[in-house]
Order: structure tokens, then C-alpha cells, then sequence
């Protein structure tokens, strides 16, 4: 005996998960979420596939993308397993950074009212230098020893330029926030590349190197691959982490051409 697998007309699923009729049409029309089957009378059925689909599209609109920014996602190759734990761990570094950030406000909170002591350092114990050793210790766990050397050189870039470290982390925000731009106005490809060649040479001033296109590949599969990143730039714009890498590796095959 075969067991029939249940499927659901618009206005079922539409009740069992909260999305209206009428975003189930729109998702249908612009290829989002198509139905399993559509009757000769027009009317839609949805099975366990198209269940699951609506359910990563939610979990995507729950995070801020647009429906644009998820066709895009749904659009890539990985399969959906992949796609979801590459979104787990997005949430689960917000989420790691979000505690972080409580712990102190909390603390900063108590201190104001009285309750605790809270010194000088404290204040800014989800900022410090700790945070920067903690990085370099998992790129040279990852990466192997070479990478401490890798890492003394930058240092030394890094001082030797006019402003030191707080110049150079001005710098990086500046360019940045121009890739910010570009990715929430839909810059030309013109702008674009633009900024990504101001962002590859500040790197390469950073590392004391060139940074070449496939060590540029290499930075946006780190950006991708570190939790502290993807919450860097999931705060300066929701669906940035995915993005930036992205267009990284598109610039970075253009200019191998």
C-alpha cells in the first residue's frame, strides 16, 4: 500500500502558514515559490517540496532580505542543506554577537543604577584587543604557521602607515561604507568595480603584498568562513556578509581575464 503524499490548495497553506493568499500569488508569478501542480480550473496544489521551499523563504524574510535578495540565494547552486546551514551560522553569529553586546549593556546598566562597579576596561571588554588575538590565533590554527609571519608582516604594513591602525581602520570603514552603498542602491558595474579595486589595494597595503586576485578569492571565502565577520557585516547591512564575498570573487575573476 502507497501512502499518498498530501498536498495543500493555496488557501490551506496559505492557513497553515501565515502567508496570504495573495503573497502566495506573487511568489508563484515571480518564480519564487511555483506550486506542484496547477488544475485545469487554475486552482494550485502544494507538496512536502514546495513546503519546505516557502519555509527557507521565510526564514530569509524573518532576516531581512528582500524577495529579490532571496531569489538570489535560492538561485544558487548549493543545495538547500548547504544554503541553511550557511544561514545558521549567520544567525548563530548575530546571535553570539547580540550576547556579547548585552552582556556589557547590561553591566553598563547595573553600574549606572549602582548595582556593580564597573571599571574603566569593562566598558569596552566587546572591543578589545583580546578580540584581535583571538582572530589571529584561528587564522594560524586554520591556515598553518606560515600564517604568524603572514601576520607580523601586516603588523608592520600596518604601523608604517601615516596614521597607524586607527588611519587604517578609517580607511577601511570609508571604502566599506561605499560598498554598503553600492550594494543597497544597486551601483553600476563601473562604481562597483571602483570600490572593490580601492578595497583589494587597501588589503594589499594592509598585508605589506600584493593582494592578488586569487588571494583576493581566498579573503572572501575567510569573510564567509568566520563568524566574526559575517556579524561584522551582517551590522552594517542585513544580507552584506553574503554579498560581499560574491561580488569579491566576481571582481576577482574579471581582472584575471
Amino acid at each position: 500500500m502507497t501512502t499518498r503524499i498530501k498536498e495543500y490548495s493555496v488557501g490551506e497553506l496559505a492557513r497553515l502558514s501565515g502567508v496570504t493568499v495573495r503573497s502566495l500569488h506573487h511568489y508563484d508569478a515571480i518564480g519564487l515559490l511555483r506550486p506542484a501542480h496547477v488544475a485545469a480550473n487554475g486552482y494550485r496544489s502544494y507538496g512536502r517540496a514546495e513546503l519546505l521551499r516557502l519555509q527557507e523563504v521565510l526564514f530569509y524574510r524573518a532576516f531581512g532580505l528582500s524577495l529579490n535578495e532571496i531569489a538570489d540565494v535560492l538561485a544558487d547552486e548549493a543545495d538547500a542543506v548547504m544554503r541553511l546551514r550557511a544561514h545558521r551560522d549567520r544567525l548563530v553569529a548575530q546571535a553570539e554577537e547580540a550576547a556579547r553586546l548585552l552582556e556589557t549593556l547590561d553591566r553598563t546598566i547595573a553600574t549606572l543604577t549602582k548595582e556593580i562597579e564597573m571599571s574603566d576596561h569593562d566598558l569596552y571588554a566587546p572591543f578589545d584587543a583580546a578580540t584581535q588575538t583571538a582572530y589571529e590565533d584561528w587564522l594560524i590554527e586554520t591556515y598553518g604557521p606560515d600564517m604568524a609571519a603572514r601576520i607580523a608582516t601586516s603588523k608592520e604594513a600596518i604601523a608604517a602607515l601615516p596614521k597607524g591602525m586607527a588611519g587604517a581602520m578609517d580607511a577601511l570603514k570609508a571604502i566599506e561604507a561605499r560598498l554598503v552603498d553600492a550594494f543597497q542602491v544597486e551601483a553600476t558595474q563601473a562604481e562597483l568595480d571602483a570600490d572593490l579595486a580601492a578595497h583589494r589595494a587597501l588589503i594589499s597595503r594592509f598585508w605589506g603584498e600584493d593582494c592578488t586576485p586569487a588571494a583576493y578569492v581566498g579573503l572572501a571565502d575567510l569573510y564567509l568562513s568566520h563568524a566574526d565577520f559575517i556579524a561584522r557585516y551582517e551590522r552594517l547591512a542585513q544580507g552584506f556578509s553574503r554579498w560581499l564575498p560574491k561580488a569579491m570573487k566576481a571582481y576577482a575573476a574579471e581582472i584575471s581575464t
